[in-house]
């Protein structure tokens, strides 16, 4: 397993833990920080389009526009996804933060892997409890099978 894998699993098992625990996740934003430090050396352009994605969800006062030629690269479309869910309410800022981490440290089949685990992480919470969905064990677990099936 690589540093960034290692990396990766025992960030999203401890916030997983707090995403259920205490409905709040500390140090998403150092998990993030971390992730901009390993990929910096290795793509620096990937990593700044990626934080340009992420700044857009988070600012609310970016416009639109400011998304165009970002939706030219692939890679970004899971964080910008998850950016104009956050815009909208859907789901939580340490939310974004996570898959964009991800995106950051990972290729795309692995952040579309972490989405789909997320959505079949909600249909089985949605079945089994009422309320908000803490979204990262779900990521944990796309991650998790995306790590796995990098082994065969």
């Amino acid at each position: 397993m690589t540093l960034t894998e290692t990396f990766a699993l025992v960030s999203f098992s401890l916030f997983s833990y707090a995403d259920l625990r205490y409905r709040l996740v500390p140090g998403i934003e150092v998990f993030l920080f971390g992730t901009i430090l390993l990929t910096i050396p290795i793509a620096p352009i990937q990593t700044g389009i990626i934080l340009l994605a992420c700044a857009w969800g988070i600012f609310r006062n970016l416009s639109g526009w400011f998304v165009l030629p970002l939706l030219f690269y692939p890679p970004v479309w899971p964080v910008l996804f998850t950016g104009y869910a956050y815009r909208k309410g859907i789901i939580g800022r340490a939310d974004l933060l996570a898959i964009s981490g991800l995106a950051c440290l990972f290729p795309f089949p692995a952040v579309l892997l972490t989405l789909i685990g997320l959505e079949f992480w909600r249909r089985f919470w949605v079945r089994r409890h009422a309320g908000v969905v803490p979204a990262l064990p779900g990521m944990f677990m796309g991650l998790l099978i995306y790590v796995i099936a990098g082994w065969f």
